[in-house]
């Protein structure tokens, strides 16, 4: 049996203010061998409140991230680097569950049915054969980007080339602009309209649309 000591278990947290799960993770076993030893050394068990909320104000603290750039953050663990609930959940130190609900609250797909409608012939045919945009392909499928983006990746259909730069490229060999034109023509349209307007106006998603904006150094507080 495992031989926890009241001091350090009061100590590790009361004082140090730690999760039960914190606590397990630190002395090598499961949270419910911790919870026993609290209720037998008698030391008062709290609600510390470790559910979705607090994972992503503690991620956002932690990382120096508002909630876009977490979001961002969120998207590229998921989809980029491909990591499950159980080892996001390490990353974040927190459940699985908890991670899983912080995406949830995020608006980015976790766990939905989407199967059936996204068959490799169908992306590949939407993607490749007709040239549709990652953005446009969401809209048809009635899903997120970043889902697109997902099936793509695990379907293994190579990417265009895409962001910021590819933003700009197809403006000017679509209006025949100069760099500078280009620049005032964006600047003139961020003036203009909102940032919604702007991903159905260019068909990019918003964060592609931030960095280049961030990228020509267009100053715009986007709302």
């Amino acid at each position: 049996m495992l031989d926890i000591r009241p001091e350090v278990l009061y100590q590790m947290y009361v004082v140090e203010d730690k999760s039960i799960r914190a606590c397990a993770n630190k002395l090598y076993c499961q949270p419910s061998t911790v919870r026993r030893h609290l209720v037998l050394y008698q030391i008062p068990i709290q609600r510390k409140n470790r559910g979705r909320i607090k994972v992503e104000e503690r991620l956002k603290e932690e990382l120096s991230m508002d909630d876009v750039d977490l979001k961002e953050h969120l998207i590229h663990l998921r989809f980029f680097q491909m990591l499950s609930f159980s080892q996001l959940g390490k990353v974040f130190n927190c459940s699985a569950s908890s991670a899983q609900m912080v995406y949830k609250r995020y608006g980015i797909e976790t766990k939905r049915p989407y199967n059936r409608k996204l068959t490799e012939d169908y992306l590949y045919d939407l993607y490749v054969k007709q040239g549709k945009t990652i953005l446009a392909c969401a809209d048809i499928l009635a899903c997120s980007h970043t889902l697109i983006r997902y099936y793509l990746l695990k379907y293994k259909i190579p990417l265009r080339t895409a962001g910021a730069q590819r933003i700009e490229t197809h403006i000017k060999s679509r209006l025949g602009m100069t760099d500078q034109q280009v620049q005032k023509y964006l600047t003139e349209l961020s003036q203009k309209h909102r940032l919604d307007d702007l991903v159905e106006k260019l068909e990019y998603s918003k964060g592609s649309i931030r960095l280049m904006y961030k990228r020509l150094g267009i100053k715009r507080s986007w709302r």
